[in-house]
């Protein structure tokens, strides 16, 4: 009856253990002496505890994406007593459900990168005897990459060789890759000013968000987030770029067509703005609408972006084709005061 009772026992421990190490997140047979086990690690470091480690953020300047972009995934072995004297090839897939829980949880639309981007997908990686790390090479082509895509790359250890065993829980891992500038972001816009000198009925809506997006290291356009996100269209059938506006006269909101600021900011780095133009052209072919920072020196030199605070001043003017009664010949004088709110999504 003891001899019985003793392998009852061990049958519940077994059974129990790989509940209890997942039931409280960090925990991985890894940490436990005597035992091999394979884990995907964000970082070169191995195992880390944080349920936040598993995804991982690459950021990119534009001026840094190339043709062959190499994204570094460790593949650990974690054990507590030493390495093997033997190589290790494990098996990994990728993780695409992962990436649609990732967005129904988080309200997002990241994707696997596209076909035309991988240049190489090996899925086999080895750990090299003596070692306790391998490094599966993701090669993405991340010329293709726009700033507003979402693209991430998600993958999970299938398979590992005997008598070798799988994380119960840090089997898998995300990687987001972003091409940004520092000043792309969700921003709070409150007109300081706006002076549209031929219809005086059209001023500065009380309120809204725009977009910051990068165009390269030092420029950005300057986009209503809210009519970009919610499908209105410009001029050109394409979702608006534009500055929004109130017209008292129809008493509705409105945009100037043709028409989206573009800030570069010095490629130094200080943030002042240096120049403002036209998204839609230097004039634009259908309105001959075009941008320009303000010429009042003062003005001009408060154009810029605050480093401790990421918030943005620029005073600018439109020009129309149609039109140069207002002042320097413009037809809209702006002071927009963007508050920095959050990284885009």
């Amino acid at each position: 009856m003891k001899k019985h009772f003793k392998l009852i026992y061990i049958s519940l421990l077994t059974l129990a253990l790989p509940s209890c190490l997942k039931d409280k997140f960090g925990a991985s047979l890894s940490d436990i002496p005597g035992t091999f086990i394979v884990e995907l690690a964000p970082k070169d470091d191995g195992a880390t505890t944080s349920i936040d480690s598993r995804t991982k953020t690459i950021s990119r300047l534009p001026s840094t994406l190339k043709a062959v972009d190499t994204i570094s995934i460790p593949v650990y072995l974690g054990n507590t007593t030493g390495t093997l004297d033997y190589d290790v090839t494990v098996t990994l897939s990728r993780d695409t459900a992962a990436i649609t829980k990732y967005n129904i949880v988080n309200g997002t639309n990241w994707r696997f990168f596209p076909e035309n981007t991988i240049v190489s997908e090996n899925l086999k990686v080895t750990i090299p005897a003596g070692k306790n790390i391998g490094y599966f090479k993701l090669l993405v082509n991340t010329l293709q990459v726009k700033p507003d895509d979402k693209y991430m790359a998600a993958y999970r250890i299938t398979a590992v060789p005997k008598p070798l065993s799988i994380s119960a829980d840090r089997f898998y891992v995300h990687y987001k890759l972003i091409v940004k500038n520092k000043y792309d972001g969700l921003y709070s816009l409150r007109s300081g000013g706006m002076t549209d000198y031929q219809f005086a009925e059209n001023t500065f809506i009380g309120s809204t968000t725009v977009d910051l997006v990068t165009v390269d290291d030092s420029t950005c356009i300057m986009r209503d987030a809210y009519a970009f996100n919610n499908g209105y269209l410009d001029p050109n059938g394409q979702p608006l770029n534009a500055h929004i506006f109130w017209s008292t006269a129809s008493n509705s909101w409105s945009w100037y067509g043709y028409f989206c600021p573009v800030l570069h900011f010095n490629p130094n780095g200080n943030g002042q703005i240096i120049r403002v133009t036209n998204y839609f052209g230097q004039p634009d072919p259908v309105r001959g609408r075009s941008a320009r920072l303000s010429p009042n020196p003062a003005e001009a030199t408060a154009s810029a972006w605050d480093p401790a605070t990421r918030n943005v001043k620029v005073y600018y003017l439109m020009y129309d084709g149609t039109y140069q009664g207002g002042w320097q010949g413009a037809k809209v004088w702006f002071y927009d005061n963007l508050t920095f709110i959050k990284e885009r999504p």
